[in-house]
C-alpha cells in the first residue's frame, strides 16, 4: 500500500507547487513586469524631415491663343496658301479673295480723288498769286470735296485689303475649311452661318487650365509652384501659376487657374492630357510624425516611451499636416519614441518593449 500512496503524494505535491507559482506570478509586480516586457509595442521616432502639402489635378493642354479666321467681305476664294499642320507667322498671307466690286470701287474713288486734288490745288495757286480774287466759300467747298474724296478712297482701299486674310499671330493651322473657288460669306455678327477659312492655334506657348476648389483657393496665388507631368511624353517639369480667374464658378465652387507652358521646341501638342501637382505648403527640417502616432482628440497627445521603458502621455502642439504626416511644434524632441498605431494592447504607465517601425 505504501508503494501506491507515494506516487499520489508526489502528484499532489507537484500540483500544490504549480498552483503556488501561478499565485505568486499573479501577485508579484516584478513577475507582471516581466510578462509585459515580453509583449513588444510598435514605436516610431520623432525625426526631422521635409513636409509637403499638395493637390493634384487632371488637366489638358490648350493653345495659348486660337481663332477661326473669317473673311470680313464676301467673295470667291482665289488662293489659299496653307493647309493643316502648317506653321505660320504673324502677318503672313493665308488666303486671298476675288472681289471685283471692291476693285471697281477703289478705281472710281481713285479717279474722284485725282479730280478733287487737281481742283483744290488750282484754287490754292490762284489764292497764292492773287489774294482776294476768290470767295472763301469756294475755297472751303473745294477743300471739303478733296477731303471727302480722300476719305472715300481710303475706305475703298481698306475694304479691298479685307480680301487678303492674314495670320493674327504665330501658330499652326489646325483646320482648313474651304478650297479655291468657294464662295465665302462675310463673317459679321448678323451672319452667323458664315464659314471660316481656317482655324489657327498658337502652339509655341500653351495654357494648362485646371479648376481649383474653393477650399484651396486662398492658399494659391500667381507664382505658386506647379509640377507638370505630360502623360504622352513621360516628361515632368516645374512651372508656376500664371493667372487666376479671380471669381469662383458658383455651379462648381471652383476657380479656373492657368499655367503657361513654354513649347518653343513644339515637343507638346495641344489636347495632350497632363497632371498638375500644386504645392500648397512646404516646410523643410520640421519635427514630424506619422498621423497614426497621434491621438485624434480635441487636444492631441502622443504616448511616449520614456527612459524607464514606461508609457507616458504627452500633449503636443501640431503644425502643418499632410495626408500621412504632421508637424510637431512643441511637446517632443528629435529621437523620442512614441507608440504607433493601436493603443489598446497597452496603457499609460505600463512597461513595454519598443519595436521600431521603419519604412514609413
Amino acid at each position: 500500500m505504501s508503494i501506491l500512496r507515494r506516487p499520489i503524494a508526489l502528484i499532489a505535491l507537484a500540483a500544490v507547487c504549480i498552483l503556488g507559482t501561478v499565485c505568486w506570478l499573479s501577485s508579484s509586480p516584478q513577475a507582471a513586469t516581466n510578462i509585459e516586457l515580453s509583449k513588444p509595442v510598435a514605436v516610431v521616432k520623432v525625426e526631422r524631415g521635409d513636409l509637403v502639402r499638395d493637390i493634384t489635378f487632371s488637366a489638358e493642354l490648350r493653345p495659348y491663343e486660337e481663332a477661326d479666321l473669317h473673311a470680313k467681305v464676301a467673295g470667291y476664294l482665289k488662293t489659299i496658301n496653307v493647309d493643316i499642320g502648317d506653321q505660320v507667322k504673324a502677318g503672313q498671307t493665308l488666303a486671298t479673295l476675288d472681289v471685283p466690286e471692291l476693285r471697281d470701287d477703289l478705281a472710281r474713288d481713285d479717279a474722284a480723288l485725282h479730280d478733287a486734288t487737281l481742283d483744290f490745288d488750282r484754287l490754292k495757286e490762284v489764292v497764292r498769286q492773287r489774294p482776294g480774287l476768290l470767295a472763301q466759300q469756294d475755297i472751303d467747298r473745294a477743300q471739303a470735296t478733296f477731303e471727302m474724296a480722300k476719305a472715300n478712297r481710303e475706305r475703298a482701299a481698306t475694304m479691298l485689303s479685307y480680301a487678303t486674310i492674314t495670320a493674327p499671330f504665330t501658330g499652326i493651322i489646325t483646320r482648313r475649311y474651304v478650297d479655291p473657288g468657294a464662295l465665302i460669306q462675310a463673317g459679321t455678327n448678323s451672319n452667323s452661318q458664315s464659314m471660316p477659312v481656317v482655324h489657327i492655334a498658337e502652339n509655341t506657348v500653351l495654357r494648362l487650365i485646371f479648376p481649383a476648389p474653393e477650399a484651396v483657393v486662398p492658399q494659391i496665388k500667381v507664382g505658386t509652384p506647379v509640377e507638370v507631368a505630360i502623360e504622352a511624353t513621360g516628361t515632368k517639369f516645374l512651372g508656376k501659376i500664371a493667372r487666376m480667374a479671380g471669381k469662383l464658378d458658383t455651379s462648381t465652387r471652383t476657380m479656373d487657374t492657368e499655367v503657361d507652358i513654354d513649347n518653343r521646341d513644339l515637343r507638346m501638342t495641344p489636347g495632350m492630357y497632363t497632371s498638375a501637382r500644386v504645392i500648397l505648403e512646404k516646410k523643410t527640417g520640421a519635427l514630424e510624425l506619422p498621423i497614426q502616432a497621434i491621438s485624434t482628440d480635441q487636444k492631441p497627445t502622443v504616448w511616449r516611451v520614456n527612459d524607464k521603458g514606461e508609457i507616458e502621455e504627452i500633449p503636443v502642439v501640431l503644425g502643418m499636416k499632410t495626408d500621412a504626416r504632421v508637424e510637431i511644434i512643441s511637446g517632443l524632441n528629435g529621437g523620442d519614441e512614441v507608440v504607433f498605431g493601436n493603443r489598446n494592447a497597452t496603457g499609460i504607465g505600463k512597461k513595454v518593449q519598443p519595436k521600431l517601425v521603419s519604412g514609413l
